[in-house]
């Protein structure tokens, strides 16, 4: 995909900051989402660009580092689930948004997470709730047992986009399990009301981070019918087309959203390559790509 000269001068400046960035650090899953500027935020925007493997080799061994050692690789669920040493306690707890994405980086760029860190992968497939997604709040393991469409699409990512073998039975049942779950949801509503559940959800965001987007929980359901051999969901794409019909123009999708808004909850410092591609009413090549995939596939199942 071609870029303009602003957004290639603005990847060598990330490429520059990554390369000479000494600490790899994203904090919390409260606090880190307002350190824009940091190593994490400049890889993920890459890798959605298409532009993984851009990533200095340096960053890539930092991030692997902090999974491989500074990471706690237990969902806190349980008071026995906690760490007890010093060191242990010193490590990054994780939620599933944040540890799928920062798998997705890594494996996008060729580390083999399932044969270094298989605890990841058996994490995700681990902590699918009986509704078919996933939750970021431990206390919906104990209490309500109802998932988050945000919490359930990147680990649902993580698991179809990035095995390269036959799937296992174990992760057919994720897979299928959180079609389902999105399709029941009408990727956007309640399952009990029927009403939307975040009208923001139904304006294109880029780059997505951890957040949820009408669009991505479509394209979800388009690469799982291919990857799965499974009817396509045609009348809820078509209705998730709808949805997104003030946002298409005839050169492509419009972004509607910025996950990053300076006057939302999670403002914050931006760095030039962020704000280069996320301009809300720009038509965004990124967002486009996975739109027409959508549309040929509707084309395919309605020409069969």
């Amino acid at each position: 995909m071609e870029t303009n000269q602003s957004i290639r001068d603005a990847i060598e400046v990330s490429i520059r900051f990554l390369d000479s960035n000494p600490e790899f650090y994203i904090g919390s899953c409260e606090n880190g989402r307002r350190k824009w500027n940091g190593a994490w935020w400049h890889m993920a925007t890459l890798y959605e660009m298409g532009e993984v493997k851009q990533i200095p080799s340096s960053a890539i061994a930092r991030a692997k580092y902090l999974l491989e050692v500074q990471t706690w690789p237990t969902f806190v669920i349980y008071p026995d689930d906690y760490p007890t040493s010093e060191v242990d306690k010193m490590k990054m707890d994780c939620c599933h948004c944040e540890l799928a994405e920062y798998y997705m980086i890594l494996m996008a760029y060729g580390c083999d997470l399932d044969k270094e860190l298989p605890w990841i992968r058996e994490w995700f497939l681990k902590h699918q709730l009986s509704d078919g997604g996933l939750n970021c709040e431990p206390t919906a393991y104990t209490n309500s047992h109802k998932s988050s469409i945000v919490s359930t699409l990147p680990p649902l990512e993580a698991i179809l986009l990035y095995t390269n073998r036959p799937f296992t039975p174990e992760e057919t049942v994720f897979l299928d399990q959180g079609a389902r779950y999105l399709i029941e949801h009408r990727l956007v509503c309640s399952k009990e009301s029927g009403n939307i559940i975040d009208m923001e959800w139904l304006n294109p965001c880029f780059p997505r981070f951890f957040e949820y987007d009408i669009l991505r929980g479509m394209s979800y359901l388009v690469e799982w019918s291919r990857r799965r051999n499974k009817p396509l969901p045609t009348d809820l794409l078509k209705e998730g087309m709808h949805r997104l019909y003030s946002h298409i123009e005839a050169t492509g999708l419009r972004i509607g959203r910025q996950v990053f808004d300076p006057q939302g909850a999670w403002g914050g410092h931006t760095f030039p390559l962020l704000e280069e591609v996320a301009r809300i009413g720009d038509v965004s090549p990124y967002l486009t790509r996975q739109l027409t995939g959508i549309i040929e596939q509707l084309e395919h199942f309605t020409n069969e």
